[in-house]
């Protein structure tokens, strides 16, 4: 892989010698490397094309289905249909939907009419599909069979069907109406004597996804089970699809880097970082960054509004730190254990209430430790009782409202259908620091009052 990437980027692909030599070196590379090496070559999408065509039949669209998808689009706009149809057509179905979907609707309306029928009505029928949910992702391509043949003659129908399927590995039984009625394994097939029934053999309690079903949670059903494949069914319990786990592979990933772009207060994004624009990704940052700003602005205007308190013991302002940046961390700590355990289904919409009663009883303890630790602190050092007790006690009651808030935030932004992942970063933590300036504030009022 080093040398193949080596020769690209010392060769210059608008000469034809060089050419050839990138191209020959393309050619013993697994199509995951052809794909790894064009890309970081940053060639014009025409000649990327070119060479992927110079490089063989196969090899080049397996190469092509692994380009991301800004890549893609760039190819199908610059090069023409004709020669972009085999690329298209070699694709899984729920990346072909994809791509076309991406693209300028002129783009994909070259293309379509080009395609056989039979694929034509498959992407149609996943194209209605909504974006993150099982039917979106799923693939058209398994291996089907009637419960009715023997094994011997399953095994001849699968090796007609082989060719065309994503996998063979799990073959699903359905009746006329393609109801899914069994399932078993290639392996069940071949240990099978050869006169035996499907129906005989196949396991009739399958575990299959809705079609309308988020595809975390198709995920979660794959893992659970330890499954190859999934298959997708409606209503009527008929086959549509079926999902493969390297498809859940590649949700798993998506979704783990749009959590970790919103937990650092970014606009998600799926484009390569060196791909995206600056003018793109500078507003992917700062529309999130003013947000942060104005909140906290808030915990400006809150120290401005007890400047008098201030004024009264200087030495409160010492410790405003301390408690912001404690029960920031506080809400950011039970915001990511939250939404991680949402994401597992470990916790789930019904478990509020046990998820508060859980983070009340914490953030008692936590506070009442660290409150007790902060105590002793401030009144060794400052040999001041009042200011001690003001900044302990702030300290248990913004931990406590910082421990709840970050528990319960994510709960409460997943009944509204928001995502979850929003509270645990900086946004949750900016937050709670206005929220516990001020009740570090009306504490030290208090304390001033009545002891003063």
């Amino acid at each position: 892989m080093n040398r193949a990437l080596n020769i690209a980027y010392f060769v210059d692909p608008s000469l034809d010698r060089d050419r050839n030599k990138l191209v020959e070196t393309l050619k013993r590379l697994h199509p995951s490397d052809i794909a790894e090496t064009i890309e970081k070559c940053d060639f014009h999408p025409s000649l990327l094309v070119e060479i992927l065509v110079q490089t063989g039949s196969e090899k080049a669209y397996d190469a092509f289905s692994q380009l991301s998808i800004e890549t893609q689009q760039a190819c199908l706009s610059c090069a023409d249909a004709q020669t972009m149809l085999p690329f298209v057509e070699n694709m899984e179905p729920d990346d072909r939907v994809d791509l076309l979907k991406s693209v300028d609707e002129d783009i994909a309306e070259s293309i379509l009419p080009l395609i056989a029928q039979a694929e034509r009505n498959a992407i149609r029928r996943l194209w209605q599909y909504e974006e993150g949910t099982a039917g979106a992702v799923m693939t058209t391509e398994y291996a089907m069979l009637s419960q009715s043949i023997s094994v011997a003659g399953a095994l001849e129908k699968l090796r007609l069907q082989a060719p065309n399927k994503e996998t063979i590995y799990y073959i699903y039984v359905t009746d006329d109406q393609r109801h899914l009625l069994g399932i078993l394994s290639l392996r069940d097939l071949i240990m099978s004597k050869p006169q035996v029934s499907l129906e005989s053999i196949m396991q009739t309690r399958v575990i299959s996804v809705s079609h309308d079903q988020e595809v975390e949670q198709v995920a979660a059903v794959i893992s659970k089970y330890d499954l190859l494949a999934v298959p997708v069914v409606d209503k009527e319990n008929r086959l549509l699809g079926i999902i493969t786990v390297d498809d859940v592979i590649d949700i798993i990933e998506a979704e783990s880097t749009q959590d970790f772009q919103r937990m650092s207060a970014v606009m998600p994004f799926e484009e390569n970082y060196f791909k995206r624009s600056l003018p793109r990704l500078f507003w992917s940052r700062f529309l999130w960054l003013a947000v942060l700003l104005f909140t906290s602005l808030l915990s400006t205007s809150i120290m401005e509004m007890n400047a008098a308190v201030l004024h009264q013991m200087v030495a409160l302002a010492f410790f405003i730190p301390l408690v912001t940046g404690t029960c920031g961390n506080a809400g950011t700590q039970s915001a990511t254990m939250i939404v991680r355990a949402m994401a597992l289904d470990e916790v789930r919409l019904s478990d509020f209430g046990h998820v508060f009663r859980r983070e009340l009883v914490m953030g008692l303890a936590l506070g009442f430790v660290l409150g007790l630790m902060t105590y002793f602190r401030v009144f060794l050092q400052d040999n001041n009782m009042l200011l001690g007790g003001i900044v302990s006690a702030a300290l248990l009651a913004t931990l406590l409202m910082a421990n709840l808030t970050g528990a319960l935030m994510p709960l409460i932004l997943k009944r509204l259908r928001l995502d979850p992942a929003l509270t645990a970063g900086p946004f949750i933590a900016t937050v709670i620091d206005a929220a516990g300036i001020t009740i570090y504030f009306q504490l030290a009022i208090w304390g001033l009052k009545f002891f003063g």
